[in-house]
């Protein structure tokens, strides 16, 4: 059991990029189940995070969707999670 551990850090650990998500993608919101639905990919938990500079965060539409305009230096901080993720997820 232990060798199986180890191959899958490794082959978790040669292809991994960081992403930071917010909204429904964060932990106990809608979306989560798709960061650690497997069948995807692997995502692993970094730590919680908030963006260097500002950005305006909307939240509108039918379902109340938050999305982040293209415009730095305007509107808040926004924070949110930290994930390591490989190629699929």
């Amino acid at each position: 059991m232990g060798n199986i551990h180890l191959c899958l850090s490794a082959a978790f650990a040669g292809t991994m990029a960081r992403v930071f998500v917010y909204g429904t993608l964060k932990k106990g919101q809608p979306n989560y189940k798709h960061m650690i639905n497997t069948a995807k990919g692997l995502a692993k938990f970094q730590g919680r995070g908030r963006t260097a500079e500002k950005y305006p965060l909307v939240i509108a539409g039918k379902y109340n969707i938050p999305y982040m305009l293209n415009i730095p230096g305007t509107g808040h901080h926004i924070a949110g999670e930290i994930y390591t993720v490989d190629d699929q997820m």
